[in-house]
């Protein structure tokens, strides 16, 4: 029995398509599950809005609770916070708190708190001090005691120094979920941060999660301990994105899968990208839902007039309506549950990869039209379960198979789309679903809880956006659909419309690949346009797949059957794979859920054909005709 190779490809991957489903039930159960998201805020910018109203802070509490706040984080003062009066306490150099009357053996820019008798919160203070800073020296002085600092007062001037006891007192009959922020501080031992900490999480119940403050994570390099502490009494660590924090890494890999992701937007950022706060508002929803974000971490602007509390309070309730219409639940998270691979993903993955590795090399070597016999079934098979087995066991080569399935997955589906100019839209479904095929077997396998919070990297979105269009030219130039070979081309002297196709792929090729997952670099009116598209669509469509990659296809269509341009079509055919990039790449979020995945790549299809449609009634009812009469112009 021999079987052609394009139905042997069609029945691979209908069976990975099959394999990848089953395999994806355990991560879609977990992702319903897991629907619940929480709108968090600083205690303390509570507090300021509070006293700016005039009304008691658990009032305005109340008021932002009732629109979609769900917890609060409380932080460690640093020495230039208690240096301004943020606790009832005196702080300062052992100088200037003596006033003239030095103690002796003291170094007079040493930091120091003095508290007196009775005083606020002094036996919390002196339990903590002595947890944290052991080297500490408690002095009688002047009818009080002054606890001074192994550290000067210019090193804690940004070091977490003492808890905020004033926050956590005003929520001491308030049931809330508290994030707990210790603040770095360098030259403490990580024994030592771990054993205050232990204070504050004993005094404090109300402490969900750590998010750890500052430049490095308090502690560091001696993390042990302060892992081995959070793991005992079951407290998670929050991951806040795209942080570049010193020391997380290590903490969030300790600690996995205890680990809530986190997304916040820094001040800075607001100010230097001139973000508004209805772009703030879908930052945090788009977080959410596209990136399944557990902690949403937002801050009242200081740059508005009016009431703080009922701006802050409206956008807590924009954002969690907005959520809720999506399905997405406002409550205190749950950490994923830890899920490994199975065999039946690793099977998808391996037959995948098989199959396409088959089917490529017999398209760059000529014999694709070739029919393959019930041998070459069978050695398929085989080394697709010798692989899979292979995969399960050794990282490197699960890594390295999934970025070699992503980059030929979104090659075939190209050639098989490109292939069906006589019949598109035959062609376009052929190549989408290729692409879907091996996304869901990419998805299966790697959509554990260790890639969806992101603690490792998947190494094949670049390798999809570099490799097919390479494949695809050196096939073309082989092969002759490109009506000149590799050789000719090289040996006369080159057009200027080459010239500058060349010049524009590179650039486009460069930028794709530079803005990929790097949102520093997208232009204002596309933001504007993808915030409409989100709210039109629910699930965006990519841009390459709606500017690029579906139009460059349609248009390769028509001028393939108007058999035109035959030295620039080349172009069209490039420009193609980025759309079955783009669909394997959504694939390869495996922080996204795998239903809106599917959404988004239904979106991007119809709404990339549609633009590709009108690009091409375009060329062909206004252009030609206007360069064919141009023509008979210049002619005549």
């Amino acid at each position: 029995m021999r079987i052609r190779q394009g139905n042997l490809l069609l029945i691979g991957l209908a069976i990975v398509a099959v394999l990848g489903a089953a395999g994806l039930i355990p991560r879609i159960a977990a992702e319903r599950s897991n629907g619940v998201a929480a709108i968090v805020t600083d205690m303390r910018d509570v507090a300021n809005i509070a006293r700016e109203s005039g009304i008691p802070v658990s009032q305005a509490l109340g008021e932002l609770r009732s629109k979609g706040l769900t917890g609060v984080a409380v932080g460690e003062l640093t020495g230039q916070e208690l240096l301004s009066g943020m606790l009832p306490v005196e702080y300062g150099s052992v100088e200037n708190l003596a006033r003239g009357d030095m103690p002796e053996g003291l170094w007079p820019d040493s930091a120091a708190i003095f508290l007196k008798p009775g005083s606020p919160y002094s036996k919390d203070i002196e339990l903590f001090v002595s947890r944290k800073f052991p080297g500490s020296r408690a002095v009688p002085f002047k009818g009080g005691t002054l606890h001074v600092l192994p550290l000067s007062l210019g090193e804690t001037l940004e070091s977490g120094i003492l808890p905020d006891y004033l926050l956590f007192e005003l929520l001491r009959d308030i049931d809330i979920p508290v994030i707990y922020r210790p603040g770095a501080t360098p030259g403490v031992p990580g024994e030592d941060v771990a054993n205050a900490m232990a204070l504050v999480l004993d005094s404090k119940p109300g402490i969900r999660s750590v998010v750890p403050a500052g430049f490095f994570v308090a502690g560091y390099p001696e993390l042990e301990p302060v892992s081995r502490l959070l793991r005992e009494r079951g407290i998670t660590v929050a991951k806040v994105e795209f942080s570049q924090q010193i020391g997380i890494g290590f903490l969030e890999r300790d600690l996995f899968p205890k680990i809530l992701s986190l997304h916040s937007v820094r001040r800075e950022e607001i100010l230097s990208s001139g973000l508004t706060r209805d772009d703030l508002v879908e930052r945090f929803v788009r977080a959410s839902r596209e990136r399944s974000v557990q902690l949403l971490y937002i801050r009242p602007s200081d740059l508005l007039s009016g009431s703080r509390l009922e701006r802050f309070g409206d956008e807590c309730g924009r954002i969690s309506g907005r959520l809720e219409k999506l399905g997405i639940k406002m409550g205190w998270p749950d950490t994923l549950p830890l899920r490994r691979t199975g065999i039946v993903s690793a099977l998808a993955c391996a037959l995948a990869l098989v199959v396409l590795s088959l089917r490529t090399g017999s398209r760059m070597s000529g014999r694709e039209e070739e029919n393959v016999g019930l041998k070459t079934v069978l050695v398929i098979i085989v080394i697709a379960g010798v692989l899979a087995a292979v995969m399960l066991r050794v990282s490197l080569a699960a890594r390295l198979s999934g970025a070699l399935l992503a980059a030929l997955a979104a090659t075939e589906a190209s050639f098989t789309a490109l292939e069906g100019h006589r019949r598109p839209i035959r062609g376009v479904l052929s190549g989408v679903f290729v692409a879907v095929a091996s996304g869901l077997a990419i998805a299966a396998f790697f959509g554990t809880p260790w890639y969806m919070l992101r603690m490792g990297s998947f190494s094949g979105v670049k390798a999809t956006l570099l490799l097919p269009p390479l494949l695809i030219l050196i096939h073309d130039l082989k092969k002759r659909v490109h009506p000149e070979s590799l050789a000719s081309v090289l040996s006369r002297p080159p057009i200027w419309g080459e010239l500058a196709i060349i010049g524009g792929l590179v650039a486009a090729a460069g930028l794709v690949v530079f803005r990929s997952g790097n949102v520093s670099f997208v232009p204002g009116w596309e933001i504007r346009f993808r915030e409409l598209l989100e709210q039109l669509l629910i699930a965006r469509p990519r841009t390459k797949e709606i500017f690029v990659g579906y139009p460059a296809l349609v248009l390769w269509f028509t001028v393939r059957r108007m058999d035109i341009w035959p030295k620039y079509r080349e172009v069209f055919r490039i420009g193609a794979t980025l759309a079955f990039s783009s669909v394997v790449n959504s694939f390869c979020h495996f922080h996204t859920h795998i239903l809106f995945i599917l959404l988004r790549v239904f979106n991007g299809l119809w709404t990339g054909l549609l633009a590709g449609a009108v690009m091409a009634a375009i060329l062909v009812f206004l252009l030609l005709p206007a360069w064919r009469r141009w023509q008979g112009v210049i002619a005549g």
